[in-house]
Parts: structure tokens; sequence; C-alpha cells
């Protein structure tokens, strides 16, 4: 059995779970993580719960590199640390800080100057790398990672105020999307039949229209490596609009946004559809992906996956319920 979660880390914010007692080190709620250390105790009491939890693997979005709002940590390296575990990527959206002067990098890693167009010039500063999007830590070896370009919406013009006066408009341009996908080797006896499981962490758009083009490209892009599939994060969709896009087979249960009183599934577990035995499988829609995709192209899938166990679980940190499944594999 293989226990994977996923959470939308929100920069390692404090939210409803920060003042409930079950943190190590006290309530951290309206913790100014600006701080470093503060940012770090956050940290830490967040992977103690983690480790109450017991995944495996650890599926994130919203993740901090050397941003000031969180205390310019390494978020995905330090909360690996303190897990114990030696497998992790982030995966970078934008390269550069939140407020302030960003693009797309050039390679999404962001271990020096030269994953970053930008690189060079705080390097000179005396800076290390900055940026914000998704990652996978798993206790199990991840021995190919691959990263997607998943592309942004629109631009959106807002007004506040007089419709005749220029200062009555902010246009915000919208963030950019990844897909991070490790190639996930768990030891023998962990989920028979499987050698290696094709992992996927993403964080969609907010626009409903822009993350079902975006999921329909990232199950495409995840489906097209050999062997059994699972995409895991914060898709901003609610399951009955995923199961109209047709691309894959919904695992797991329970809302999980709001965090304080969650009322909507958003974050998501997908697999390659299975049989009537694993589940329902996804109805046919325009927007599918061709059904050769769905399967990997022509290519193996293996066995397929199903949960045995899921459910929810509100951490020290988010706006968001973590969700959680427990992975077997049935031929």
């Amino acid at each position: 059995m293989l226990r994977v979660l996923t959470l939308n880390l929100q920069h390692g914010q404090p939210g409803v779970g920060a003042g409930d007692g079950t943190a190590v080190s006290g309530s951290l709620a309206g913790a100014d993580i600006h701080d470093p250390a503060t940012a770090r105790a956050v940290l830490a009491a967040l992977a103690e719960e983690i480790a109450e939890l017991a995944p495996d693997v650890v599926a994130l979005q919203e993740v901090d590199l050397g941003q000031a709002r969180s205390g310019r940590l390494d978020q995905a390296t330090t909360l690996a640390e303190l897990l114990g575990w030696r497998y992790r990527r982030f995966a970078a959206a934008y390269a550069g800080p939140v407020a302030g002067l960003r693009r797309r990098p050039l390679r999404t890693a962001l271990t020096g100057p030269g994953d970053d167009v930008l690189g060079p010039a705080r390097a000179w500063l005396g800076q290390g790398p900055v940026g914000f999007g998704n990652a996978l830590l798993s206790r199990y070896p991840v021995t190919v990672w691959r990263v997607m370009r998943l592309g942004r919406g629109p631009a959106t013009l807002l007004r506040r105020g007089s419709p005749v006066d220029p200062r009555s408009y902010r246009l915000f341009t919208a963030t950019a999307r990844n897909l991070l996908v490790g190639r996930l080797e768990p030891p023998e006896g962990v989920l028979p039949g499987v050698d290696a499981l094709n992992l996927g962490v993403t964080h969609l758009a907010t626009r409903a229209d822009t993350a079902a083009r975006q999921l329909a490209a990232a199950w495409s892009g995840l489906a097209a490596l050999p062997g059994p599939h699972l995409l895991a994060g914060d898709l901003n969709l609610p399951a009955d609009q995923i199961a109209a896009l047709g691309v894959a087979r919904m695992l797991g249960d329970g809302p999980t946004f709001p965090a304080a009183r969650p009322v909507r599934r958003i974050d998501h577990f997908l697999t390659d559809p299975g049989s009537a035995a694993n589940g329902p499988s996804p109805t046919a829609s325009e927007t599918a992906v061709p059904e050769a995709a769905a399967s990997g192209g022509g290519l193996p899938v293996g066995p397929r996956l199903h949960a045995v166990a899921a459910g929810t679980h509100s951490f020290v940190v988010s706006d968001h319920a973590g969700t959680w499944i427990d992975l077997e594999a049935a031929v």
C-alpha cells in the first residue's frame, strides 16, 4: 500500500489548524513567517503533523523558494529534511519575487543562477534563487524527474470606481502553471505488480475554462509515459466538471476548501481509467483526451490503481485541507 497526500501549502501561511494545540511549538495562529526562525517553526509543526499521518509521498502546491514573505526559506528542501526524506524536487512556475519583477524560468529547478535569466544579477547582489511553484517529496526513490509547462490563462481587467477614470482600472495577469512528474520506484511489496509509478503534481488556474484546458494537457503529458499514472493537486475544479472532461478516473473523497469549513473538493487525485471493479470509468466529452493518450499513448499501463482508504486533514498551514489516499494495485 502507498499513502499519498496532496496539500496546497499556501506558502506556509498559518491557517485554521495553527491554534488547535497540535503543534509541538504551541499556537502559531497569526505567526509572522517573514521571520526565518518563525517560518521554520511553522514548517517544523507541519512536518510533525505530516509524520503523524504517515504518507509515503507528499504533493505540494504554492511552494515558495527564497521569498521574503516566507522567511526566504527553500520550503521543499526544508520540509523534506524535517521529514528525513531524501527524494524531493521543486519546479518553479515562475522565477522572481511574488511582488516585483518575475518571469518564466529557463530551468524550473532554480538550483543555480543559470536557471533564471535574472539569476546572475541576483547572484551578483548576493541573493539566491527566488521562485514559486509545485513540489514532490518522497520517502521512496524517484529516479526520473520531468516538468511540463501548462501555460497561463488570459489577463483580467478589473474596475473599481468611475469608468472614465484610468486609475480605476487594474490589470491582473494570470500565473503560469506547470506539471511536475516523478518516476517513483516503490520497494517490493508496497505496490505489488507496480515497478514504477508516474506521479504528477500540478496547480491549475482559477478560471474554470483555463483549468479544464490545462488539466487535459497535463493528463495527456502524464499518460504518455509508460506505466500506471497518478495526478495530484489543487485543480480548482469540482468533481462534476472533472468527470465531464473524461480524462481520467477520480480517487479519494471529502471536501477540501475552505479549510475552516470545507464545502468543496477542488484538490484531487486522478488515475488511469479502469474497469467497473476499480470505480466508474469517466464519461466521454468533446474536450476529453483521446483514448490513446488516456491509456499512455498505446504504451502499457500495467495494473490499475484503486484507493482502499481516503480522507482529508486540516494542517497548521493553508486555507485548504489536505487530502490523502491509500493506493493498491489491481491487475
